[in-house]
């Protein structure tokens, strides 16, 4: 076998050619130069944390290296589920952030915890969400809580931006009206 580059410049950086000779090349010495390359162009995509695993675990070895992170962040063990929901039942609005930002963040701890195949109510969601915001949606939650059909978690994220932008909208009509 043969490494060749890629001309164009698209594509893989690097390709295998068969030259016709299988005593050219074992594969296990090509699967160690493949790991190897999967290894240093995965490393270049992680954060401090994600590239410590790695390093730590699985140095020089691509496939191994995917499998650290995937148990890490995708893992089913109690430490790591206890972690979500504490992450899920702490979640608190700051007071920069969008309520896009702020649901996005209650949506990837509820994500992870059902890919560890715990059971996420959209009501224990909107709940947790609902707990996490400011005084200024005491009148949104109210309203929410009193509701006679329950919603699910895509209506409530609607009505949770409707009510911002009112909010918003509000606050500006009334700063515009107060400097006339």
């Amino acid at each position: 076998m043969a490494t060749v580059q890629n001309p164009t410049g698209y594509g893989p950086r690097r390709g295998l050619i068969f030259d016709g000779d299988e005593n050219n090349s074992s594969e296990r010495e090509l699967d160690e130069a493949k790991n190897a390359d999967a290894f240093a162009e995965l490393v270049q995509c992680l954060d401090d944390r994600s590239l410590a695993l790695v390093i730590r675990e699985a140095k020089d070895n691509g496939r191994k290296a995917l499998t650290v992170l995937r148990e890490h962040y995708q893992g089913k063990g109690k430490p790591r589920i206890v972690s979500l929901y504490t992450e899920l039942t702490s979640l608190k609005k700051t007071e920069n952030e969008t309520i896009t930002d702020y649901i996005i963040r209650a949506e990837t701890a509820t994500t992870a915890l059902k890919a560890a195949e715990e059971v996420i109510s959209d009501g224990l969601l909107i709940a947790m969400v609902l707990k996490g915001l400011p005084n200024a949606y005491k009148t949104f939650s109210t309203v929410v809580i009193q509701r006679e059909n329950q919603m699910n978690f895509g209506d409530f994220k609607i009505a949770l931006r409707n009510h911002e932008e009112n909010a918003n909208g509000d606050n500006v009509m009334y700063v515009r009206m107060a400097t006339t």
